[in-house]
């Protein structure tokens, strides 16, 4: 969406009516998700005219719901069977010009069966914020092949939000989280040996080590949990250098 704002004390949403009735919508939100009720029965309900969350917001029941995604707005609010989304705002306090001028920016309509754990609305949403970035570049000889994944997490309930070198020595610092509330066994497949890896905690600090299985780093996960493995890469595999 394109739009030139030039408005006072006018608050622009899309809505969206949905053929689900609900009592709780989901929102994302860091590291994890909130519901929130679709009721106003009481002040506390009726204060939360608009809610933020991050990518998405969620309205689903046991058979099928819709996500409304979106790449840069942030305020949500959720009645009865209606989503809706702030676009743009133009108050006069504390900055006259608010929004005023050229915005672009992306809403997406999801649909999917089951709730949103079942249509991997976190996924999508991560998708749509993170698009794949390219470069064309000049012919030259290199061993990789045609397709290639430096990094292959097998876990649905998982998304790997960083990846860096570590800030004490040359290990890569990888960093995912549980999403959908399932513990399991999480593997992590490098692209090239392993000469070490474990678990360490947000500032770096090791815990304990990974277990390796089938030439993967296995990492037992709890719902919801943030994970960090600090992998010590050996020798390149199959795939090679650029």
């Amino acid at each position: 969406m394109t739009a030139d704002w030039h408005e006072k004390h006018v608050l622009l949403k899309v809505a969206v009516p949905v053929s689900v009735h609900s009592n709780v919508a989901t929102f994302e939100i860091p590291y994890g998700t909130i519901e929130r009720p679709t009721t106003r029965n009481t002040k506390a309900e009726q204060g939360k005219f608009e809610v933020p969350a991050m990518h998405w917001a969620d309205l689903s029941d046991d058979k099928h719901g819709l996500s409304l995604l979106n790449d840069c707005k942030y305020g949500y609010d959720a009645k009865a069977n209606v989503l809706r989304l702030s676009l743009l705002r133009s108050p006069e306090w504390p900055d006259p010009h608010a929004d005023e001028g050229l915005h672009e920016f992306t809403y997406s309509f999801y649909v999917h069966r089951g709730s949103w754990k079942d249509g991997l609305t976190v996924r999508r949403g991560y998708e749509l914020n993170y698009p794949l970035l390219w470069s064309q570049a000049e012919r030259h000889s290199g061993n990789l092949p045609e397709e290639h994944s430096f990094l292959t997490v097998q876990g649905d309930n998982v998304v790997l939000t960083a990846a860096k070198k570590a800030e004490d020595d040359n290990a890569v610092l990888l960093r995912f989280y549980e999403w959908a509330g399932k513990e399991s066994d999480i593997t992590l497949h490098p692209d090239t040996s392993v000469a070490d890896a474990s678990e360490t905690d947000l500032m770096e600090r090791s815990i304990q080590p990974v277990t390796s299985k089938d030439g993967g780093l296995v990492v037992h996960t709890k719902p919801y949990e943030i994970k960090t493995v600090k992998v010590q890469l050996g020798k390149a595999g199959k795939g090679g250098q650029l």
